[in-house]
């Protein structure tokens, strides 16, 4: 069913870039490109690891997104293939999740489909992994000691977080929620506080039978119990958390499908709220600078971190989550790479994929990462991978 779903909004896209396709700037060209010959493919955010670069790709050509999934590593520097995942994610296994939280700790690589995998990205070997099938169980988060995720049951009955350590996905329930007709949890993001290294704060969403509304669950490590859970005084009506949250300093910053919110995070006091023009599902929400960069299918928002006020605005499109670079905002937004200045607003760099000159549906993937210390920008089309320059 996924994978028919990410088939349509490709096809969707690609019948709605028809009437939006621009000349292909060649003016600001790729350091280097990778066709996977793999037919259109969809990959997790790339991620950085010592020289390389990890993509992930599939194990042969189709166009229907129904082949098996795998990794492969490049030179950071060039397109060489360094390692190519020895495994593979069967497609009824639903793949790579694009929007999964991963999390990497040294060397090791834990991810997830419905299975649980810890791969060596130097060397694309499989350390262990655990096939125990989890409906959502498909974002991992972890600090210096341990390894978290979540999952609801089958039938639905319960929500539970679990932790395990870095050996092995021997997993324990950390706590348990019961769900109800009137009461469904959905814990799905874990935040963690360098100066409180026995909380873990857990922002997350309830169906109450009527509205989802935000909540913020506080757990204890040391004492093994909740020590704090409570609804969210925002606006009324449906609000649920549907981007990674971001916690600085004192405060946890929230997006809620339209609606920007900043709370105290050993309160939950709601301390400022910011109505937006769309939803940031996808490119989300970014601190940088004590400002909180949002991005909706309409707008480009960039907010005082303090106060919710409105800095700028300006006309834009969801894609990939944003990063920013030297005082530069990247992201894709369906069709372009952007960057844009942080400061003004102002729109330095529109650029097309080059797959699209030969392939109109070949546009940017909603992925991105940039090689802070190289001052590189990783990034993919629906055919190939792209590195580029920064602009600074």
């Amino acid at each position: 069913m996924k994978n028919k779903l990410l088939l349509g909004c490709l096809c969707l896209f690609a019948a709605c870039s028809l009437f939006q396709k621009t000349e292909i700037d060649l003016k600001y060209p790729p350091i280097w490109e990778h066709n996977f010959n793999v037919g259109y493919f969809s990959t997790i955010e790339p991620i950085l690891h010592e020289n390389k670069v990890i993509y992930s790709g599939l194990d042969e050509k189709k166009n229907d997104f129904s082949a098996n999934s795998t990794l492969e590593a490049f030179d950071k520097k060039n397109d060489k293939l360094i390692w190519k995942w020895e495994d593979n994610v069967m497609s009824n296994s639903e793949q790579f999740v694009l929007a999964s939280n991963y999390f990497f700790r040294d060397h090791i690589l834990y991810i997830s489909t419905r299975w649980d995998y810890a791969i060596n990205l130097n060397n694309g070997k499989t350390e262990f992994s655990n096939n125990q099938d989890k409906l959502n169980g498909v974002d991992f988060f972890g600090n210096n000691k341990k390894l978290f995720t979540s999952y609801v049951k089958q039938d639905g009955s319960s929500t539970t977080v679990e932790y395990t350590n870095f050996q092995s996905f021997d997993w324990d329930i950390l706590f348990q929620k019961e769900n109800s007709d009137t009461s469904i949890h959905y814990f799905r993001y874990f935040l963690f506080d360098e100066t409180r290294p026995s909380y873990l704060y857990v922002p997350y969403s309830k169906w109450n039978g009527t509205a989802s509304r935000p909540n913020l669950l506080i757990y204890d490590l040391n004492e093994n119990k909740i020590i704090f859970d409570n609804e969210l005084d925002v606006v009324s009506g449906s609000r649920f958390i549907d981007y990674k949250p971001i916690m600085q300093v004192d405060k946890i910053y929230l997006s809620l499908n339209g609606h920007i919110a900043c709370i105290d995070k050993e309160t939950s006091a709601v301390l400022w709220q910011r109505e937006t023009v769309g939803n940031s599902s996808r490119s989300g929400i970014m601190y940088a600078d004590n400002k909180i960069f949002v991005n909706t299918e309409f707008q480009l928002y960039a907010l005082d971190a303090e106060t919710g006020n409105i800095l700028w605005q300006i006309d834009s499109s969801a894609g990939s989550r944003m990063q920013e670079h030297k005082g530069v905002v990247y992201y894709t937004d369906g069709i372009s790479l952007r960057g844009v200045d942080a400061v003004s607003g102002e729109v330095l760099l529109e650029v097309e994929a080059p797959s699209r000159a030969t392939d109109d549906g070949a546009f940017f993937q909603p992925v991105l990462t940039i090689d802070h210390e190289n001052d590189r920008i990783y990034t993919a089309s629906y055919t190939h991978a792209y590195c580029y320059p920064t602009l600074r």
